[in-house]
């Protein structure tokens, strides 16, 4: 806080100017929850959605994220096995998530998680497999000619894109 005194010789002060930096969002957000006087932070809102309403979310997004493949006008093979590429890292990017959720989990027993780290790794190392397969098959279809080199490219652009 920036406080001003304006005074002349022998006078009393005219005015007093306070001046206050603006405070974020963030500050604002968190200003009820630092005056509470349990101590406790208060919690967000939650919003859940039902099963038919993340299904049609996701297939908004995979319509969505998948438009720059069909708007290429690269073969269709080749957009085929960008779409799983791009698939597969989705698939690969929740099985981590869901990895690090685990271990971050106290509740279970030991043997529990152990099983169930197990069980994601499998998955994990089949997921990677098949984008190693994938991958695979778009560099084929460079070597082979069915993609020109600018094609490839692109090709190459769009599989590393989210």
């Amino acid at each position: 806080m920036i406080t001003l005194n304006a005074q002349l010789s022998g006078v009393q002060p005219l005015s007093t100017i306070s001046v206050e930096p603006k405070k974020s969002m963030d500050e604002v957000a968190q200003a009820p929850a630092e005056k509470s006087s349990t101590g406790t932070q208060v919690e967000g809102v939650k919003v859940s959605l039902s099963g038919v309403g993340l299904q049609k979310a996701a297939n908004e997004r995979a319509t969505n994220t998948n438009k720059d493949i069909e708007e290429s006008g690269l073969p269709d093979q080749a957009q085929k096995i960008l779409k799983m590429i791009r698939e597969l890292k989705q698939k690969i990017e929740e099985k981590q998530s869901e990895m690090q959720a685990l271990m971050a989990d106290q509740s279970m027993s030991p043997e529990t998680k152990q099983a169930k780290v197990g069980a994601l790794q499998a998955t994990l190392s089949t997921l990677t497999a098949s984008l190693v397969t994938a991958s695979a098959a778009l560099e084929k279809l460079t070597k082979n000619g069915t993609l020109s080199a600018a094609q490839a490219q692109q090709a190459a652009k769009l599989a590393m894109k989210r």
